[in-house]
């Protein structure tokens, strides 16, 4: 009888060990993207790391490893499907070579106002778009955006026609691509580290973007215009990989979604201000012009770009597109302004 009592307590003992030793050391992750340190995205990552911790009560740490550490966008991703990598932030339209599901995104002009965006990304539905990346191994865990993508260029450009023979670096998805061949361009797919150089030694004429990824990236250095079109209201994904998910028990998959929705809530709130900030830095230094298209222009590029929809059908889920406009019917259409 004593022996089984001495057995009893020795058995509560290691397992209280065990689980005092698991609290104390905790599980690290790393987290890796592109962007600079000045783009609200890469802070956002910072702050994820910060509410991770805060969550968890230390026990859940994470190591940011930005500005393309790990790599470029695609091999961060191949990464997280082997568990080599925890989590990475990436735009939705790279993701596309990994699942057709989330090119309903690429389609030009797609929201009607920075607020339709908002209001959709946090959506039940909007997880319904992204939910079959969780077959390549790739866990969405929430929406980021990094802003309107606005067309930057040595050519001033008002109208599609403008556009016509102008060499354009692109994100190398095929619908992204398809829109400046229906506006008359030349879209050259490349990678996002190659562009200011291409750009400098006129490799290329123009390229595609947000505010702050232009300025951070030096690009309005080597650029003289840049158009105001937003053909992209560009939605980011924090991902996770489905490896590393698996392993978390419910309390960290808890606590984990504490601070993603803190994250996401935080980033949400900074992007479009932080790249109105540099847009209007710029029109202050009136280098590189920038282009504010009347409601008739923009028009007119909307008009010229709806043959993708058509083209590319087989590659949209076109139910979900019908989903997103029937969602946004009761808002009214506003041009962006960040």
């Amino acid at each position: 009888m004593k022996n089984r009592k001495r057995l009893l307590i020795a058995t509560l003992l290691a397992a209280l060990i065990l689980s005092f030793s698991s609290m104390a050391f905790g599980k690290d992750f790393v987290l890796g993207h592109t962007g600079h340190a000045s783009v609200t995205f890469a802070q956002a990552a910072e702050k994820f790391a910060e509410y991770l911790a805060k969550e968890s009560n230390g026990t859940m740490k994470l190591q940011v490893m930005g500005a393309a550490a790990l790599g470029n966008n695609r091999e961060g991703i191949e990464q997280i499907q082997q568990g080599v990598t925890d989590f990475w932030l990436i735009s939705t339209g790279l993701l596309a070579q990994f699942s057709k599901a989330v090119s309903v995104f690429d389609i030009p002009y797609l929201f009607k106002s920075e607020k339709a965006g908002l209001d959709f990304v946090n959506s039940d539905l909007a997880m319904q778009v992204v939910e079959p990346l969780k077959e390549k191994g790739i866990m969405p865990l929430g929406y980021f955006f990094q802003g309107w993508r606005h067309i930057h260029s040595n050519i001033a450009i008002r109208s599609p026609e403008d556009l016509k023979g102008v060499k354009i670096r692109t994100e190398p998805a095929p619908i992204r691509m398809g829109i400046f061949k229906a506006l008359g361009a030349n879209p050259v797919p490349m990678d996002f580290g190659e562009v200011f150089t291409s750009l400098q030694q006129g490799v290329i004429d123009a390229g595609e973007n947000t505010f702050e990824n232009i300025k951070s990236q030096g690009f309005h250095t080597v650029q003289k215009y840049i158009t105001v079109d937003g053909h992209i209201l560009d939605p980011m994904l924090i991902v996770m990989s489905k490896k590393s998910w698996d392993k978390l028990s419910d309390g960290e998959k808890e606590n984990l979604m504490k601070a993603v929705k803190k994250t996401t809530a935080w980033e949400l709130e900074n992007a479009f201000g932080n790249n109105k900030k540099v847009m209007e830095e710029f029109k202050a230094a009136s280098t590189p012009e920038v282009i504010m298209l009347t409601p008739e222009q923009r028009a007119a590029f909307r008009e010229a770009s709806k043959s993708v929809i058509e083209e590319n059908k087989a590659d949209i889920d076109m139910a979900m597109y019908e989903k997103i406009q029937k969602f946004q019917e009761s808002y009214k259409e506003e041009a962006p302004n960040s």
